[in-house]
């Protein structure tokens, strides 16, 4: 996939600092750099480093509390302040731009996120974006990236398989969700997914024999069966 390169982003205080002619800055100078170079629209530069310290895990603890909070502009501004020295810094930027309806700009900074690093985090954010964005041939092909980089994810796989389910590929759908639905240890969003698939694929039957095999509540089945609502349409 070839994608496009992003202008108007913000650049790397490390890159800043390399390419001024030989001059050493100060952590403070460094830091105003940076923020300059937003403002000024430079080139996208990013850090695929996923070491993080103890001061870039307060910074992105910070803003995970702003964001479970449903603060997500007010978490943006907060790390658009901060020189962006991590993959982990770019993905939760590229997520903040999507929760604030900039999907045109979220989608930018995932792809090249995707195309600098070739993580599953960017690969999986890149197909949630594509589905918000109603591309889901696009969400297919990115989140089938993410899961071949993380096959253990119950995340991506829950995902894609919601994604398969929308696009009618039910049989694929049932088994990426029940694969997510034993990764993730029985979560029960993630087994109102794997019974919607299920019922979608087999009916009744199908979901019989799953009953059995996972021990699964009666609650959970109707939940499943209500969800499958949305992605009935016929199977492929």
């Amino acid at each position: 996939m070839k994608y496009k390169k992003v202008v108007r982003l913000p650049a790397m205080a490390v890159f800043v600092a390399t390419l001024v002619s030989g001059c050493a800055m100060t952590p403070e100078a460094d830091s105003s750099a940076d923020r300059a170079d937003r403002d000024q629209g430079a080139p996208l530069y990013v850090s695929c480093k996923t070491n993080m310290t103890p001061e870039h895990r307060v910074e992105l603890e910070a803003i995970d509390s702003m964001m479970e909070r449903s603060r997500n502009y007010a978490a943006l501004a907060r790390l658009e302040e901060l020189p962006f020295q991590t993959q982990h810094h770019w993905l939760r930027w590229a997520q903040l731009l999507a929760k604030v309806e900039q999907l045109d700009y979220s989608e930018e900074v995932y792809q090249q996120i995707a195309e600098s690093c070739d993580s599953a985090q960017a690969y999986h954010g890149l197909g949630v974006v594509y589905v918000k964005g109603n591309k889901l041939e696009e969400s297919l092909t990115a989140l089938g990236t993410a899961k071949a980089k993380a096959p253990a994810s119950s995340d991506i796989r829950n995902d894609f398989g919601v994604v398969l389910m929308q696009t009618g590929f039910y049989g694929q759908a049932a088994f990426e969700l029940r694969t997510a639905y034993e990764l993730s240890g029985g979560s029960e969003t993630t087994g109102r997914n794997m019974v919607a698939a299920y019922y979608l694929q087999g009916g009744n039957s199908s979901l019989a024999r799953l009953q059995q095999d996972l021990g699964l509540s009666d609650q959970l089945l109707a939940a499943g069966k209500e969800f499958s609502k949305r992605f009935a349409g016929g199977s492929r």
